[in-house]
């Protein structure tokens, strides 16, 4: 039964061989654009930016596409198989999108101990609400009724104090989408000191280049390692900090960009999409070029999937189509978080009523059971994660705000 258990929270070989960690666990958030739909730039102006929350939206339905096809191994038509193996860049968008709201937000803001004090206050209780939820209430029963699993003190100790990223046994977490999260409050925890260290758009290009760089070389000092050390490899910070960086320059980039003419917005959305398009229909040639130029391809293949993804964000921020930036997507933009950890739960449990195969064998085809469940776990997944951003997240932020010294986010 434990291996049962850790084939939902493991990624498969081939999925870690396409150059990304396959997002079951994430990111949350991943995870966590968690970014309020206002964002202030100085004392005297807030910024509004939908596009992140379309962006969060666009970001937790990829994952959930991956996972409704990876945990219950449905079969799926040839023309959808792009979805398992690229959507999973859902989990690097959430962190550039993170990384260009808290800079938009914080830039120049973090000055004093009561500010820093407010930036980790904040932090932690746009998290912790939720996740102490999941890790208390809702995984242990669903790992040991499912597959009789149970968890070590150390295992709770370690995702309680938001550490387990530095742990290399814990380091993908225990709580179902976790990994992500212990990589975005490792992010939390030096976000100040990159406040002050990046300052312009040159120096947080700078910050790109050298977070590849040192990507590049961390895959390479692995090569060999022991399973536990490889796997803490492939979910450490430094695997994915360049997704941070590049929302950094993004959001350097948008701050000059947004008094020009707002036709460059759709230009640079438009560019973007289609580079991602490029991506996903060019990847094996785009992938065999690099690898005969440079060796080990997977942080170049990652950081041009940043660039694409950094230029949308900018893009969309710039200038929002309403195609794309609507009520539902800011809805669901707003519940993201609810949404990326409630969702392997509600595949999971799915899966085991036997609901996806009572679809796959009273339907036709691949196509339309596969839509079939997609509609049903959107249907049991998105009512969910509302009441869970509403009745859980909502007051975990108004929390903080009677510890800091600004109003609650709204």
């Amino acid at each position: 039964m434990q291996e049962r258990a850790e084939a939902y929270v493991r990624p498969s070989v081939a999925m870690r061989n396409s150059g990304v960690v396959p997002p079951l666990f994430g990111r949350s958030a991943i995870h966590d654009s968690l970014l309020p739909i206002q964002a202030t730039e100085d004392g005297s102006a807030r910024i509004e930016l939908p596009g992140l929350l379309a962006m969060r939206c666009y970001a937790a339905l990829a994952v959930l596409l991956v996972h409704l096809i990876t945990l219950p191994k449905l079969p799926i038509p040839a023309q959808l198989s792009f979805i398992p193996t690229h959507l999973i860049y859902g989990v690097p968008l959430f962190y550039v999108v993170s990384a260009f709201g808290l800079f938009v937000r914080y830039s120049g803001r973090i000055e004093t101990q009561a500010d820093l004090r407010d930036f980790y206050t904040r932090r932690f209780f746009r998290i912790a609400p939720l996740f102490y939820f999941m890790m208390f209430i809702v995984t242990p029963p669903l790992f040991w009724l499912m597959w009789g699993v149970t968890f070590s003190i150390s295992q709770f100790v370690s995702s309680g104090l938001f550490i387990f990223n530095f742990v290399p046994q814990h380091v993908t977490g225990f709580v179902l989408a976790s990994w992500s999260i212990g990589i975005e409050m490792a992010f939390y925890a030096i976000l100040p000191l990159l406040v002050f260290a990046i300052t312009n758009f040159r120096r947080s290009l700078a910050f790109v280049a050298v977070s590849v760089f040192f990507a590049a070389n961390w895959e390479l000092a692995f090569s060999g390692a022991s399973p536990v050390l490889a796997t803490f490899e492939q979910y450490s910070l430094f695997t994915f900090l360049f997704y941070f960086a590049a929302g950094i320059s993004g959001s350097f980039a948008w701050k000059r960009l947004r008094r020009t003419a707002p036709q460059i917005g759709g230009t640079i959305l438009t560019a973007s999409l289609l580079g991602i398009l490029g991506l996903i229909g060019l990847s094996d040639p785009v992938g065999g070029l690099l690898a005969a130029t440079f060796g080990p391809v997977a942080a170049l293949m990652n950081a041009l999937w940043a660039l694409a993804l950094t230029g949308a964000v900018v893009g969309v921020c710039l200038q929002p189509p309403k195609w794309f930036v609507n009520p539902a997507a800011t809805l669901i933009g707003n519940a993201s978080f609810s949404v990326y950890l409630w969702h392997c739960v509600v595949i999971v449990i799915l899966d085991r009523l036997g609901v996806y195969h009572g679809l796959y064998v009273s339907l036709d085809g691949a196509f339309i059971p596969f839509f079939a469940c997609m509609l049903t776990t959107l249907a049991v997944v998105l009512p969910l994660s509302v009441m869970s951003y509403r009745h859980i997240e909502r007051p975990g932020m108004n929390l903080a705000g009677r510890f800091t010294q600004h109003r609650p986010l709204q």
